[in-house]
């Protein structure tokens, strides 16, 4: 729900002057993002490019040619003739005496305060209020609960921007959210017995410009300026949300949205945002075993090459959260035995959900089965499934390679499970521990997806990177990307390991749906496969 137009070359163009300078943007646009295309940012609480315009919290003031009076930029349209003065001494003395106002109630909790190092009113505290306050009376206390099953709010911080109920009224369309009482005590409340509890709930801690909104999970769990960032895609389903992975001492503490207009806007959905616990829960599998004797890393990639070795045709089993270049290694490796079969697993599709906003949940609880349909065909979890399932079954194959990952994923299912028991050797990638494991020659330690590293094909055909949360060098075991190039190598498949980048430009020219493509090119916001960010030969391959 974006406030301004398109930057289509059928808008028309507005001229007008900017601190004394005259510039050129496109007409409809609020002073405020127009400024914002020339390099000035107007301080700004209550207004957000995915909400509409409340104008109520007035720290936007400007100077205007076309008023007595300071006007919020946030909501007043630029023209042509207008002359705005965004550091005059009007506008730093109107946006001064809003900072003093917003201060008055407001506790200095900063230090306990789990915003600090991203508060808005920090920041605006810093560059534009007076650096003391004048105020002596006794501040206004307001109350101090919990608004649903994973949200609190801390009222004597809320400065009344009503991000959040503008949230829950348009984006969610759900409309817990209101302001209770009037002048100085109003503050955030819910409705009596309906707590906040929709599916996009924690994105109004996200956009609370203050420590007013909290969120459960992360509360008291880390400070922000000591944590690492790494920009990623969610693996929760097949939407392919933008992310934020933020990590400290390599343990990853919460995940936040990150702007995507083409995917997800500025939102994620609850189930990703919480759904990375399973990655510190006591079944996890992080040691390679062998008959059920553990293994080092190095000897589980020894065993795993003997196995293989000793074997004639293998099966292979895929799932959907495999990376394009995973299994582009599995494909290397199974035409390199003639009479190998691969077939990937599903699992149980979730309940998809559509907002007034326009925001999806995708009914598909993986990331990337477009990716593996691109790699082995569309049939890959159909018919090529369903045969390989049959051979299994009917003894067909001695020897069957399954990966077993996924997000908080319960494993391939009974069928499966039954189908993999049926073969004398059986070496499995997995996550957490399940009855798929029992009996198995192999386990091996699989990745989760916030831990991969290559990229994903969304349900849009967008193909985006997904970063690992892990700090380099402290992999606490060899991810499928280095132990596949390590047993193909071992095989005399491959000469020598590459980065995924790498293994995706071996994919780019093996494949023609990914021609054209590299990592440097997809950025952050990645691109449709279909989009060739390189021109690409007549024969397929990159010139």
């Amino acid at each position: 729900m974006a406030n301004n137009p398109t930057n289509d070359s059928a808008v028309s163009m507005t001229k007008w002057q900017l601190n004394g300078q005259e510039v050129e943007n496109h007409a409809g646009m609020t002073i405020m993002e127009a400024a914002k295309e020339h390099g000035i940012e107007i301080p700004c609480f209550c207004y957000h490019p995915g909400l509409s315009i409340a104008g109520n919290c007035r720290i936007c003031m400007v100077e205007s040619n076309r008023s007595h009076k300071p006007v919020i930029s946030c909501s007043e349209r630029i023209a042509e003739g207008l002359e705005i003065e965004t550091d005059s001494e009007v506008a730093v003395d109107a946006r001064n005496s809003v900072m003093e106002f917003q201060l008055i109630n407001h506790p200095l909790d900063c230090p306990v305060c789990d915003k600090s190092g991203e508060c808005v009113l920090q920041d605006h505290s810093y560059a534009h209020g007076p650096d003391r306050s004048r105020f002596v009376e006794d501040k206004n206390i307001r109350h101090t609960k919990e608004l649903g099953p994973d949200i609190s709010i801390w009222g004597n911080r809320c400065i009344v921007c009503t991000r959040c109920v503008r949230f829950c009224d348009e984006i969610s369309g759900t409309s817990e959210l209101c302001i209770v009482e009037r002048g100085d005590r109003s503050v955030v409340d819910v409705f009596p017995e309906i707590p906040i509890d929709n599916q996009l709930a924690g994105n109004t801690v996200d956009i609370c410009p203050v420590g007013a909104l909290i969120s459960h999970d992360f509360k008291y769990e880390a400070r922000v300026w000591n944590m690492d960032r790494i920009d990623s895609v969610c693996g929760g389903c097949s939407r392919g949300c933008n992310i934020e992975v933020e990590t400290l001492d390599g343990f990853v503490k919460r995940l936040i949205p990150r702007e995507n207009l083409d995917v997800n806007d500025w939102w994620m959905c609850d189930e990703g945002r919480y759904g990375w616990r399973h990655l510190y829960a006591d079944d996890r599998i992080t040691q390679a075993t062998r008959d059920g004797a553990e293994q080092t890393d190095s000897a589980a990639t020894d065993a795993l090459e003997e196995l293989l070795s000793e074997s004639g045709p293998v099966a292979f089993l895929i799932d959907p959260f495999l990376t394009c270049e995973e299994l582009h290694l599995v494909q290397g490796l199974a035409a390199s035995r003639p009479g190998s079969k691969v077939g990937g697993w599903l699992p149980a599709d979730g309940t998809a959900a559509s907002f007034p906003s326009g925001f999806q949940i995708s009914a598909a609880k993986y990331p990337n089965r477009s990716g593996a349909e691109q790699v082995f065909g569309d049939q890959v979890f159909g018919d090529d499934a369903k045969q390989l399932q049959k051979s299994l079954l009917s003894n067909g194959f001695d020897t069957v390679i399954a990966f077993c990952g996924g997000h908080q994923s319960t494993g391939p299912g009974d069928s499966w499970t039954q189908a993999l028991a049926n073969t004398a050797t059986r070496i499995v990638f997995s996550v957490m521990n399940g009855p798929w494991l029992e009996g198995a020659s192999l386990v091996l330690p699989a990745t989760a997806p916030i831990e991969k590293e290559g990229t994903w094909i969304n349900e849009d055909g967008r193909l985006q990177r997904t970063r690992s949360c892990w700090n380099p060098g402290t992999d606490p075991f060899a991810v499928e990307l280095v132990r596949l190039q390590a047993l193909q190598h071992a095989l005399g498949l491959r000469g020598r390991s590459l980065s995924a980048a790498g293994v995706f430009r071996e994919l780019a020219a093996a494949n023609t749906a990914f021609s054209g493509h590299n990592h440097s090119d997809l950025g952050s916001p990645g691109l449709l496969l279909s989009e060739r960010p390189a021109a690409v030969a007549s024969d397929g391959g990159t010139e």
